[in-house]
């Protein structure tokens, strides 16, 4: 398993390039549930956690599943009238990138 810092130093290229059309980002580690990082302060970013990757991500890829059973989900856009929530579920960390809109 690679780690956070690994994963980023790896993809910089993009993720600067992400981060910098976004109001915000929140990287949270699946195995524990925990933030491993993040652009906003605790109480929103596990705010976020919680709704997205403890709610809509689980949904999502049931649906999915209940579909074709041999898929998963791949990544996941939520408008909102407010933002944009980008979330790429990966086996390890969920990645959740909030655009404005």
């Amino acid at each position: 398993m690679a780690s956070l810092d690994d994963i980023i130093k790896q993809n910089s290229e993009n993720t600067q390039r992400i981060i910098r059309h976004a109001q915000g980002y929140v990287i949270a580690n699946n195995t524990n549930g925990t933030i491993a990082a993040t652009s906003y302060d605790n109480v929103i970013s596990a705010s976020i956690n919680k709704l997205i990757n403890g709610i809509l991500v689980g949904a999502a890829r049931s649906a999915v599943r209940d579909l074709d059973c041999t898929n998963d989900l791949a990544f996941l856009r939520v408008a909102t009238q407010k933002c944009e929530y980008l979330v790429a579920p990966e086996e390890d960390f969920t990645i959740v990138v909030v655009q404005g809109k």
